[in-house]
């Protein structure tokens, strides 16, 4: 009984019939109109098949253009007449049914092109009206909402058995449902570039709008009880995540998806290449002057060793052993993100939230993809140096800064560009600690002389071994950037977000949870400062980098940290956990489609 009365609950909430119809109505015109825009307008979309990009024309009604136009277009006439009130339901609701009906009888294609298209318009109008009013029009509530969470769950989890498929070795005709979720993944993921741009850009306006003198208020972790979850739980919970990041990663090799038994990372053959020269030196000293001197080796030494390590402890052939590291990167970025999210928010959901939106990121799509273990090792040794950046900065004591001081040297010899980024962000952001006076002066000087130290051990080391690698080598990549590469910003971001590395940047579900997060967050708390430097620091690459630089920074930002305190702010609305659900299911379906194409098929 009492199950029953929560689905009523739920599916209801006290609401009278017309909110209800008038909530449906909404929930499915959305869903047409969204495919009838895409298809009208020839929308491109770009395919991930057999690890290659497609690009075409989005052409997909979910029915056929004369149906979908119907529905939507008799659709918003329901809407109209179940929200609103009085005379302006009758009048808007005939207006708006008589000339969808003159339309569709005459055989006016024109006219039922600019109707159905002003749908979700006029829709959108008399809400905003409705709002800036104090005298409402409208019947409105929480209800819409609910219903796209449901449809949403229920189209989502319908599109994850369909990406899951091969992994089972079933064909494509066994199970005769649509992937309406992967249609309009595609489709939306145009919208990633602008997601991108205004996240960066409206940072710094965010982080500054109010002045430094006016903060007094030296506390800027949330507070502690703040979504507080038991040990046994998260641990729990942080299992799960890590065993999810290393399906993932397997996925790629499976026999029924990769039948040949390819190498699934792009860098994977330079790094087998790379151990074997290693492999093959003659004595200490020839081992040790190869790490510095090999191409790929000589910017990520730390690296080069741990990957050789690997595959001496391990009994298969290097090649196997190098293509299949993202079973131990995977779960070391889950922690990794977990132990930051938690300094940075002291709130434990948002925190095994960050872990899960870890598993399905692009930092770990792209590097299975990409095969980019260096990069990838050096995050996560980057993000635990971060954790006890942190934690020195809230208790000075001599073992979190020996740590930090560790980790930030480690991260030199591990991936030195990464290590620029972060050693940037780390500088900038205690500079605007020192400013806000936010923590101890001396403790704040203290890092920011560690940080100083790790440049002058980089340009020690480009000076002893006679490369230009870590700031000499970032200095470099100005040639390829400049004013002229302003001119290009939306087709470099474009190309970077739906053409590199398989399109994998082109998450849009990440981006859009960061502004939902942007808008909401209050600057003045620690875990605004943070995220908002990091994105505020990729502002001159994005404006004047090129495709390599971009990826380069946007790699390097943990945008699932502000996601996941967007979802925990989506967790407080009324049925906040039904809406978290389907961004849930649909981030891990687009992991599994990805993850699957991963491998290449010859052409026959």
């Amino acid at each position: 009984m009492n199950s029953n009365l929560n689905i009523i609950k739920v599916l209801a909430h006290g609401n009278t019939p017309s909110i209800i119809l008038s909530s449906t109505a909404f929930a499915l015109i959305l869903f047409f109109y969204i495919f009838t825009v895409g298809s009208y307008f020839h929308v491109s979309v770009s395919h991930l098949v057999n690890r290659v990009n497609y690009h075409e024309p989005f052409s997909a009604y979910i029915v056929n253009e004369f149906v979908d136009h119907l529905i939507i277009a008799y659709g918003t006439v329901a809407w109209l007449g179940f929200s609103l009130r009085k005379k302006a339901r009758i009048v808007s609701a005939a207006i708006y049914g008589i000339i969808t009906s003159i339309a569709a009888l005459v055989g006016s294609q024109a006219i039922f092109d600019a109707v159905t298209l002003s749908s979700i318009p006029i829709v959108a109008s008399f809400l905003i009206f409705n709002r800036l009013i104090s005298r409402k029009i409208l019947q409105t509530s929480y209800l819409s909402l609910t219903y796209l969470a449901i449809f949403g769950t229920a189209i989502g989890c319908a599109g994850l058995i369909i990406s899951s498929e091969p992994l089972f070795s079933v064909t494509d005709k066994s199970i005769q449902i649509r992937d309406y979720t992967y249609e309009l993944l595609l489709l939306i993921s145009n919208l990633s570039p602008i997601l991108v741009l205004f996240l960066v850009i409206c940072s710094p306006f965010k982080l500054f709008i109010k002045k430094f003198s006016t903060i007094q208020n030296k506390n800027f972790t949330e507070p502690i009880n703040n979504g507080s979850i038991r040990t046994q739980t998260k641990i729990l919970y942080l299992l799960i995540f890590m065993v999810l990041s290393v399906i993932i990663a397997l996925i790629p090799h499976l026999a029924t998806i990769n039948q040949d038994n390819q190498q699934v990372g792009s860098d994977s053959v330079a790094y087998t290449v790379m151990i074997n020269t290693l492999t093959n030196s003659h004595g200490p000293q020839d081992f040790i002057q190869k790490a510095f001197s090999i191409s790929t080796s000589r910017d990520r030494v730390l690296s080069s060793l741990f990957l050789y390590a690997i595959v001496k402890i391990t009994p298969a052939s290097v090649s196997y052993t190098v293509d299949h590291l993202p079973i131990i990167l995977g779960p070391g970025l889950v922690l990794a993100v977990f132990f930051l999210t938690r300094e940075l928010t002291a709130n434990d959901t948002t925190s095994l939230l960050a872990s899960f939106l870890t598993t399905v990121s692009f930092h770990t799509l792209i590097g299975i993809y990409s095969g980019i273990y260096a990069n990838w090792f050096a995050l996560i040794i980057g993000f635990f140096s971060l954790v006890f950046l942190l934690r020195f900065l809230k208790a000075a004591n001599k073992l979190n800064l020996i740590v930090y001081s560790i980790l930030l040297i480690f991260l030199v010899f591990t991936h030195v560009y990464t290590w620029t980024i972060l050693a940037l962000f780390s500088g900038i952001f205690l500079v605007i600690m020192y400013k806000m006076n936010s923590y101890r002066k001396k403790s704040i000087v203290t890092l920011l002389i560690v940080v100083l130290s790790s440049v002058a051990i980089d340009f020690a080391r480009s000076t002893l071994t006679g490369f230009s690698e870590g700031i000499e080598g970032n200095i470099g990549l100005v040639h390829v950037a400049g004013t002229e590469q302003v001119t290009s910003l939306w087709s470099n971001l474009t190309d970077t977000t739906q053409n590199y590395a398989g399109g994998l940047f082109g998450n849009f579900i990440i981006f859009a949870l960061g502004i939902y997060w942007l808008f909401r967050s209050n600057s003045r708390k620690l875990s605004s400062i943070f995220i908002l430097i990091f994105l505020a620091i990729a502002i001159l690459p994005l404006l004047f980098g090129n495709g390599i630089i971009q990826s380069r920074m946007l790699y390097d930002i943990p945008f699932q940290i502000p996601a996941a305190i967007g979802l925990t702010y989506l967790k407080r609305h009324p049925n906040g956990l039904l809406l978290i659900l389907p961004i849930c299911i649909w981030l891990l379906d687009i992991s599994v489609r990805a993850v699957s194409s991963f491998y290449f098929v010859a052409p026959t």
